[in-house]
């Protein structure tokens, strides 16, 4: 048995290695050239675009190295976010920077991946502060919500870097990006052989930043093309030399990086008046997600107590980075596989936290006790899909499973070739409920009523009696998670 498991667990590491190496193999053959440092010499004067030649034979395989490429960006990113959500302090991660990491935390910009997710995050709470009581603290960040980030953050650098290289195809920057490990500065010197320049900044963030959704592009735009960069040696310092922020840290990074308030125009008169229908929606689905953010933080309170009885090892809830409900042919919830992060008690212990995986049964009764949580280990983050359990893949649940394990959920863990579809990037996810702030999110409201005015439209029963609100917004939040 334990023979078999290790067989397993080398076939699943060596198929994962293939996924992520297949690419940068690939970039080899075809002759590229090393991506240059970028902060050292510019390597040719000349302002050419460097582009792939692929030879007639292979152009029936490009669509197939396209989504590979494509889906090896889309695990150097989730690893870029989930490096940097390690490194937040855990009070202000659940609290005042939620939205500005889960909304506006996108990875482009002038410094390396990771210091442009937490830059841009403390940057948008400061400038665009949620007010206390329209905020829901949680420490939780569901799977949907990191692939509509990571999704949307390859969007903004491809588009970045086709403004900045107008000859590159969608392909040549996905594979430009891949080398540089989505890393826009070196994939800029990559493409052209020498780096970017302070006055084609603005207008490249302003493409990244529309392509990516973000919700406001060009004030994005101007903060990270002159601020960012009057502050950038004293941001890069602090970053550079702690790997785990502090409160204190956050409020200088804010202060730094937002010298003086924002001018922000507020909709007139107030959101709320105009869109009553939305407005009780999105207040029925709060009240869903607050009960529903806390069942998960049970389960993983619950998790590491039965963790620290089995190991005398104790630790400190930082995040739930990821979780999903699994169900039976029926549809009715059977078990959870959840993700998180946490700190040993021993703080000054370790400069990282650690990363968790733990089962969990339905429980027989209201609340989880140790007996309904089946496992609970320590995991690594993986890039691909190849670490998860064939249960979770068919519901499109990002979660990191343990390597040692033979299956979850009756399937077997499952490899991709490169084949499929991209993570779903949804319009809509939990995150835009629970970060909602109604003096902002115009586009949301809007986009909200017209859904719900087609729902009331598609059902005949909503159709006749009209005056039964209540009742359609009801129904139409039965669909919340």
């Amino acid at each position: 048995m334990a023979g078999q498991r290790n067989r397993n667990r080398i076939r699943r590491q060596r198929a994962k290695a293939r996924l992520v190496s297949e690419v940068e193999a690939e970039a080899e053959a075809e002759g590229a050239a090393r991506v240059p440092e970028v902060d050292g010499e510019v390597v040719t004067a000349a302002d050419r675009v460097v582009q792939r030649k692929i030879p007639l034979s292979k152009l029936s395989q490009s669509a197939t190295k396209e989504e590979l490429r494509r889906r090896s960006l889309i695990g150097q990113i989730r690893g870029h976010y989930l490096d940097a959500i390690s490194r937040l302090p855990t009070t202000e991660l659940a609290t005042t920077l939620a939205r500005g990491l889960l909304i506006a935390g996108h990875c482009y910009g002038p410094l390396h991946p990771v210091h442009n997710i937490i830059v841009n995050s403390v940057w948008h709470s400061a400038a665009f502060p949620m007010r206390a009581s329209d905020r829901i603290d949680a420490p939780v960040i569901s799977c949907r919500t990191i692939s509509r980030l990571v999704q949307r953050s390859l969007d903004g650098l491809v588009a970045s870097l086709r403004h900045l290289c107008p000859g590159l195809s969608d392909d040549d920057a996905l594979w430009h990006l891949s080398l540089s490990r989505a890393d826009l500065r070196a994939a800029v010197a990559s493409a052209r052989g020498f780096r970017l320049t302070a006055s084609e900044l603005e207008a490249a963030f302003e493409a990244a930043a529309k392509a990516a959704g973000h919700v406001k592009p060009v004030a994005l735009a101007l903060f990270a093309s002159s601020v960012l960069l009057s502050v950038e040696r004293d941001v890069v310092s602090l970053l550079n030399n702690k790997r785990r922020l502090s409160s204190a840290d956050i409020l200088c990074l804010s202060t730094t990086l937002l010298p003086s308030p924002l001018p922000d125009e507020l909709p007139d008169p107030p959101l709320e008046e105009r869109f009553t229908a939305a407005f009780k929606l999105i207040a029925r689905k709060r009240s869903h997600l607050t009960r529903w953010y806390t069942e998960w933080v049970e389960i993983a309170d619950t998790a590491l107590r039965k963790y620290a009885r089995q190991t005398a090892e104790h630790y400190l809830l930082h995040i739930i980075y990821g979780y999903g409900a699994l169900r039976d042919e029926f549809h009715m919830v059977r078990s959870y596989h959840i993700n998180f992060m946490a700190w040993p008690k021993n703080p000054c212990a370790r400069e990282a936290p650690v990363f968790f995986f733990a089962k969990a049964l339905l429980p027989s009764v209201s609340g989880f006790c140790e007996e309904d949580i089946t496992l609970c280990c320590t995991v690594q983050p993986s890039p691909v899909e190849v670490d998860r359990c064939h249960t979770c893949l068919a519901e499109n649940f990002q979660i990191d499973h343990p390597d040692d394990s033979k299956n979850f959920g009756g399937g077997q863990y499952y490899h991709m070739d490169g084949i499929g579809e991209d993570l779903d990037c949804p319009i809509m996810t939990d995150v835009d409920y629970r970060c909602f702030d109604p003096v902002r999110d115009i586009g949301f409201v809007e986009c909200l009523n017209q859904d719900f005015v087609n729902y009331m439209s598609s059902s005949p029963w909503h159709r006749r009696y009209k005056k039964q609100i209540d009742l359609a917004i009801s129904d139409y939040c039965t669909g919340i998670i």
